[in-house]
């Protein structure tokens, strides 16, 4: 049976005799250089084993790595989602403040609108009752002048009935006098409900 080391030479022909020319046997350099090329093998042999380990041992590290990685990439991907998401709420959220925001201020200039339409109101209605006031005070002085006067222009059966008639304008007068402060009155109550109202408001809008 032969024996193969490799597939360069034969153990059977390192262990059989040779001739070199003449017919002289010489065994031992044949021997000496095929254990020399065995120990050469051998070697590299071991070589290619650390060689192999190496690798081994540089695949199952970057394998490792390559593990870690992929498992850092899913929780960062996990993370990214959840941000989108909290982005979608805070751009949704923002989108309803800017809303909120805008009718806030459309509902404050009708506010303000409203306050400087009282405000007209108020001020004609002020300015009409004392143009109403200094007819009433100089109707009032006339009245007088002419009552001191009774006696010299209308006869005393006639002065019961003149003074009634002056009494009677008077007392109109006052009631249109009244009529209007009341109106006065109102108005102004209005334009403390409206401010009060833009007051709250805001308050509400500042506490949200």
């Amino acid at each position: 049976m032969s024996v193969y080391v490799g597939s360069s030479f034969n153990v059977e022909d390192v262990l059989r005799p040779s001739t070199k020319e003449g017919g002289h046997e010489d065994v031992e350099p044949k021997v000496e250089h095929l254990m020399n090329k065995l120990k050469r093998l051998q070697q590299g042999k071991r070589a290619i084993e650390e060689e192999v380990k190496e690798a081994q041992s540089l695949r199952d590290s970057l394998q490792e790595e390559l593990d870690a990685l992929q498992t850092e990439a899913y929780q960062l991907e996990g993370v990214h989602k959840e941000k989108e998401e909290s982005c979608m709420v805070l751009q949704f959220q923002c989108e309803e403040m800017e809303q909120d925001s805008t009718r806030q201020q459309q509902l404050n200039r009708k506010s303000e609108d409203l306050i400087e339409q009282y405000r007209c109101q108020i001020q004609e209605t002020k300015l009409k009752h004392r143009k109403h006031r200094m007819k009433f005070e100089n109707q009032l002085q006339q009245l007088i002048e002419q009552h001191k006067n009774l006696h010299s222009v209308f006869s005393p059966d006639r002065l019961p009935a003149e003074i009634e008639s002056v009494e009677n304008a008077k007392s109109q007068l006052l009631k249109a006098e009244q009529l209007k402060l009341s109106q006065l009155c109102h108005l102004e109550e209005a334009l403390d409900e409206a401010r009060r109202q833009t007051s709250t408001d805001t308050a509400d809008k500042h506490t949200d």
